[in-house]
């Protein structure tokens, strides 16, 4: 048994892993998307603090169905556990059709904006507007290749200390910010910003949810230990205080850098900068300005290269068995799924081109919030079915989810008023996975030349790719090499 537990994730290990997903590019995308919905300082001070009871509300759910269903998978597992296997397939292809490769491009194209915005005057470009937006998108879609082709090999220990970079790079970028902005509040007495808080509020229902959806995208990741349940040690007690914690200093580090943002930059300075973090450098920092946009971007290659890890290993998983058996072909040696890899960097590329980032969170997220609700209506079945679960499993009382519930209703109704096309694309995505799986997977015998074809793509992927089909026991040998390699590291990842 010790030796079994050896490798399980215990209570500090948990809290890092929640608080280095939560914070990320989160940060630097969502102040701007919340003034510019919100108008004044106090609401939208008053949503990131909103957006942080949200999230625990939703954790103490997602406590009570980690506690209770102890399968690694997060909704995928939970959706399985109940047999409800259509939507399981339906929501597992909007993962990988919308809600991560949406991720992906929106850190790729904060990664080109920050580091546009360094170099520029560092190299004395003179851009106009649409100069900058291609230059941005290069360097985006630049970034993008390059750490896929990194993902399509052996990363071991360059990764873990690759990711060290990126988050001392997060550690000093946050800590820089926070003690300047309070230096100036305490010392030089910054505080107009804050005088008539709410002046200029919106009173519009819908901006106040587009709003949200900014603040949630940043808090996105508060259910990570989900998707390692099975990993975790003493599930009960580890996964309430790793993720109550998590929040709570995530939303500490959240608010002390909008404040601190706010003491040195105006509302209209942030409606008007898509990279705040530089404008508040430079009016703030002087000289040492030049060096904030890089450590951003440092920040950010560390978002995207875990962002690349994690979606392609959730397509390629063997337990799934609702995807295409080229996409679980893997490199011999590496363990990479490099077809996996490829087919996320392509989705993502076209998913980049539906909208601007405003756009992208908003699909995102509206795709987030419509597979927990489906979550919160089997938790419902659940209890009031008596549904088997784990007997020891932590249990909120009712109110909590039927809370959670109308929440997650609110950030689904609302937008579709405001902009019908975020539920366009999210609501098409799940009938493309229903009529998936009723096609593909529910039936027992397909038509032989569906096969043909599975089987001949698949051969051309491991041509292409010099992969090999997947087997259950490498999966085993590769995921406790991961956690030996981890043990022994010690790395921290986003």
């Amino acid at each position: 048994m010790h030796s079994k537990n050896g490798h399980k994730i215990g209570i500090i290990g948990a809290v890092s892993y929640c608080v280095g997903d939560i914070i990320g590019s989160g940060i630097f995308v969502s102040p701007t998307s919340i003034v510019q919905h919100t108008g004044s300082v106090g609401l939208s001070l008053c949503i990131w603090a909103g957006c942080a009871g949200i999230s625990v509300i939703g954790a103490l759910v997602y406590i009570e169905l980690g506690t209770s269903i102890r399968r690694s998978g997060c909704d995928f597992a939970y959706l399985s556990h109940v047999k409800w296997h259509p939507l399981a397939t339906a929501f597992l292809w909007v993962s990988c059709c919308l809600s991560y490769p949406s991720t992906l491009a929106i850190q790729a194209f904060t990664f080109g904006k920050y580091l546009t915005a360094g170099l520029t005057p560092l190299l004395k470009l003179h851009l106009d507007h649409s100069m900058a937006s291609y230059l941005e998108k290069l360097f985006a879609f630049s970034i993008l290749w390059v750490l896929s082709f990194v993902n399509m090999f052996s990363l071991k220990r360059v990764a873990a200390r690759f990711q060290q970079i990126a988050t001392m790079a997060k550690l000093l970028a946050t800590a820089l910010i926070i003690i300047t902005g309070f230096y100036e509040l305490i010392f030089n007495d910054s505080s107009n910003n804050f005088t008539n808080a709410f002046e200029g509020s919106t009173t519009k229902a819908g901006d106040i949810i587009l709003a949200l959806y900014a603040g949630l995208f940043a808090y996105n990741g508060w259910d990570i230990l989900n998707f390692g349940a099975e990993e975790l040690e003493n599930p009960k007690r580890t996964l309430p205080i790793a993720a109550l914690c998590g929040i709570g200093i995530s939303a500490l580090v959240f608010l002390s850098m909008n404040v601190a943002y706010f003491a040195v930059l105006t509302v209209e300075e942030f409606k008007q900068s898509d990279v705040v973090a530089v404008r508040f450098a430079e009016k703030s920092l002087g000289s040492f300005s030049y060096a904030i946009p890089f450590l951003i971007s440092i920040l950010l290659l560390g978002n995207l290269n875990t962002t690349i890890f994690g979606c392609s290993r959730y397509a390629y998983r063997p337990n799934h068995h609702v995807m295409p058996s080229f996409i679980g072909t893997v490199h011999p040696k590496s363990m990479s799924p490099r077809a996996a890899v490829f087919v996320e960097l392509m989705v993502c590329v076209c998913v980049s081109f539906i909208g601007n980032l405003d756009q992208l969170i908003s699909y995102m997220t509206f795709a987030i919030w419509m597979q927990r609700t489906t979550v919160q209506i089997a938790l419902f079945y659940m209890r009031f079915s008596n549904y088997p679960v784990y007997p020891e499993g932590f249990r909120n009382p009712i109110i909590i989810p039927i809370l959670f519930f109308c929440i997650c209703i609110s950030l689904l109704v609302i937008p579709i008023w405001q902009d019908f096309y975020v539920a366009v694309y999210g609501l098409g995505l799940v009938f493309v996975g229903l009529v998936i799986y009723f096609a593909f997977i529910f039936p027992r015998k397909l038509p032989a030349f569906l096969h043909l074809l599975d089987e001949n793509v698949t051969i051309l992927s491991q041509v292409i790719f010099n992969a090999v089909p997947f087997k259950f026991e490498d999966f085993q040998n590769e995921a406790t090499h991961v956690r030996n390699t981890e043990n022994h590291d010690n790395s921290s990842f986003n």
